[in-house]
């Protein structure tokens, strides 16, 4: 299985919707052949301040405050906040644009005028 070095998943180990989520999380994973780097983050501080490095994305998406489950593209600077379906967090994983407001928006480079 390849390990996904640019999304993580910030959960709490007894965190209802974090519970919910490791089904789902599991699917994906062995549906695209994949690992999600995974950091429980309230009984870890190295974790919790690795979360701190994307507060600003994470809390967009979930209203104005950081929360867990959070998933994070670090490669897009996307997330997503919450419990999620299993497609949600396969187009966060693609870096493809984010429906709705589940995802913060993100810059995508623009090309070079000729």
């Amino acid at each position: 299985m390849k390990k996904l070095d640019t999304v993580i998943e910030f959960y709490g180990e007894t965190c209802p919707h974090c519970i919910s989520m490791r089904p789902v999380v599991a699917q994906l994973e062995k549906e695209m052949g994949v690992e999600i780097t995974k950091l429980e983050v309230w009984a870890h501080p190295d974790n919790e301040a690795k979360m701190k490095e994307y507060e600003e994305a994470i809390s967009e998406a979930c209203g104005g405050f950081a929360a867990v489950p959070s998933f994070v593209n670090t490669e897009t600077g996307q997330a997503l906040c919450g419990a999620h379906d299993p497609e949600d967090i396969k187009t966060l994983i693609e870096g493809s644009d984010c429906k709705g407001s589940v995802c913060k928006p993100h810059t995508k480079l623009t090309e070079k005028k000729s």
